[in-house]
């Protein structure tokens, strides 16, 4: 076992701090709360962030989601943008084999490794995915998945015995998940790694709920605490893995190999299912009548592992450049890594996005610190680290205290998004079936100004600055929520929701600047008069599914004007609100344009880019050939 402890314990001393994930758009455990603070800190899994951080999940149209309508049967429902009557929860779709841009904050720096430029930790950046799988081939159900975002703010039941576990049961809970009842109960029946270094932090349990992070066994939804604190895990997870950003990028051939990409992972079938303990190795499982099983996600590479970029130290805010931090994903095929999950109608899949920010110190060598190093003064035993300790400076003087808890010397934080969609390309003859690339273009943040928000963000596209090439499309969603209010309580921050229109609401709309310094945008009657003009230069403009979205280009600015409110220039508008508080929250399905010609555009958002407080506006530039859109 003490070859397999090397491997895992490369991350043991890695302790995490607060970090939120802001495109996609993090949930840092909300749901639809009105206030500042989150309701329930524990819904979905823990995320160790203040409880001011994260988004409200999407609403669909102009009016909050109602708990008690039922979800829709399928995401051709949730798609259809000529039904703006019905007001459930939104989930953004994006393509696949699309490219999007994850941007995220970490509050206590990392990539400062260079001799010139020490920094005073270790860190690294892991993000996972996971999607909705179809029946495996798994007995005690843990790998098995069904997400939802959630109907109300609760903590999915807790499963006590294993006719707990089944889908069905699942499925018909009104609570969100992530994780199954069968994730969470093999949880709680599988011994904890007994080898792993703890320091003084007394574990008041033997099973993989009881970890030095998490001493006492807490809950939160159906998270297995023992693998959310330990990268890689050495059990089978129902986690596939994207990329690990690091500053020590000589354990990319070694310690991120050992992925349940590429490796098969073992664990105790048998046991669990009669709802007797399993062990985590091969011989004490044969020897309590247990099948020692290998399981693998079998795909075709491992996490991508490369230079975490730079970001200062206690400061949620941008990188080196005054760029924020991003990771471009690509996102995963049906043909390729999407091939066992389950898909509605063929053409769906159900996914979620995992965020995972680690830091350490070198006060004592993680790769070679065990369970034989716990404190135990009664034989001897000092840990290399001990809480809050009084040392000794010399010279007789008296000692000084340390600031150091134990149990975030090895610590793991986090943030999800909300549930999302990964879409199959159409099969028509137009640019979305046959685009050399599709990119993403969101938008990110919350209502409010900076304190209000923070330690989210207020709003902004994603990316701000997009490069394509002509041949590739572009994928302009959008999603918001009609409670964003930031009321109380507000914990350690400012409650309210500065910006334009109803409080609380977000909404946002994409019309042409002439040029990036402007904030006036350009009317449509004089539009034709532009060297360039991002509408009528596009080649066209289609829906989610590859359909002609509207009759000409100014059509198609009229949907993007109006977040998809109106859809002609020959609707009627006399109702129009200018402020867009009738409009969708969400851009249902999103826009589809290409275009063929070398061109630079600017563009802006009406509502929310006010030159005095805060810029909403961004430009696409495109070009003949590939420029990486910026990572940092």
């Amino acid at each position: 076992m003490r070859l397999q402890l090397v491997l895992v314990l490369a991350l043991v001393a890695y302790a995490a701090a607060d970090s939120y994930l802001h495109n996609p758009r993090g949930s840092n455990d909300r749901l639809n709360e009105q206030s500042a603070n989150r309701d329930n800190a524990d819904r979905l899994f823990d995320s160790q962030n203040n409880n001011r951080g994260g988004y409200n999940v999407g609403d669909r149209t102009d009016e909050p989601f109602d708990e008690n309508t039922a979800p829709l049967a399928s995401p051709a429902q949730l798609y259809d943008y000529t039904a703006l009557d019905n007001n459930n929860q939104y989930s953004m779709a994006y393509y696949e084999g699309s490219e999007l841009t994850v941007e995220w904050t970490n509050q206590h720096g990392c990539g400062g490794n260079e001799a010139a430029d020490p920094y005073n930790l270790n860190c690294n950046i892991v993000f996972q995915y996971m999607c909705d799988t179809t029946a495996d081939a798994d007995p005690t159900r843990a790998l098995t998945v069904y997400l939802k975002d959630g109907q109300n703010n609760n903590q999915p039941t807790e499963p006590n015995q294993f006719s707990d576990t089944t889908t069905a049961n699942d499925m018909s809970q009104a609570e969100g998940h992530h994780e199954s009842s069968g994730w969470y109960y093999e949880c709680k029946k599988t011994y904890r790694n007994m080898g792993l270094f703890h320091a003084d932090q007394n574990l008041n349990g033997n099973d993989a709920r009881y970890t030095r992070q998490n001493p006492n066994g807490a809950r939160r939804g159906l998270e297995c605490p023992e693998e959310r604190d330990y990268y890689p895990y050495w059990r089978p997870s129902p986690w596939k893995d994207i990329a690990v950003l690091t500053d020590h990028t000589e354990f990319c051939d070694t310690v991120y190999t050992d992925s349940q990409n590429i490796v098969n992972k073992y664990k105790c079938i048998g046991l669990v299912e009669t709802n007797q303990m399993a062990p985590i190795t091969e011989t004490a499982c044969v020897t309590a009548g247990g099948v020692w099983t290998p399981f693998s996600h079998d795909l075709a590479a491992g996490p991508e592992c490369k230079q975490v970029g730079w970001s200062r130290v206690n400061h949620l805010g941008n990188g080196r450049f005054a760029q924020p931090l991003t990771y471009n994903w690509t996102l995963p095929t049906f043909a390729g890594d999407l091939a066992t999950v389950t898909k509605f109608e063929t053409n769906f899949a159900k996914c979620v996005f995992r965020l995972r920010y680690n830091i350490s110190t070198d006060d004592y060598n993680p790769w070679e610190t065990f369970a034989d190093q716990d404190d135990d003064p009664n034989n001897g035993v000092a840990s290399p680290v001990t809480q809050n300790p009084t040392v000794p400076i010399g010279a007789g003087l008296q000692g000084l205290k340390l600031a150091i808890n134990t149990a975030q010397f090895g610590r793991t934080f986090q943030d999800r998004s909300h549930i999302f969609y990964v879409v199959k390309k159409p099969v028509t003859d137009t640019p979305v079936a046959s685009a050399d690339k599709i990119f993403n273009l969101n938008v990110r943040g919350k209502r409010g100004n900076i304190v209000q928000t923070y330690p989210a963000v207020e709003y902004d596209y994603v990316p701000n600055r997009l490069h394509i090439k002509t041949g590739d499309a572009v994928h302009v969603q959008w999603t918001g929520s009609n409670t964003h209010n930031n009321g109380n309580p507000g914990g350690d921050g400012q409650t309210g929701d500065a910006g334009e229109g109803t409080q609380g609401t977000d909404r946002h709309n994409l019309v042409q600047l002439k040029d990036i310094s402007k904030n006036y945008p350009i009317p449509y009657d004089t539009a034709p008069f532009l060297t360039n003009n991002i509408m009528e230069d596009a080649t066209g403009c289609w829906d989610l599914y590859g359909n002609a979205l509207a009759g000409d280009w100014v059509d198609c600015a009229v949907v993007l004007a109006t977040s998809g409110q109106y859809r002609s220039k020959s609707d009627n508008f006399d109702d129009f609100n200018p402020t867009l508080d009738d409009a969708p929250a969400s851009l249902i399905g999103g826009v589809v344009l290409s275009w063929s010609e070398v061109a630079t555009y600017d563009y802006t958002c009406t509502r929310n880019n006010n030159f005095s407080n805060r810029s909403q506006k961004a430009t696409l530039i495109i070009g003949t050939e590939d420029v990486p859109n910026v990572e940092n």
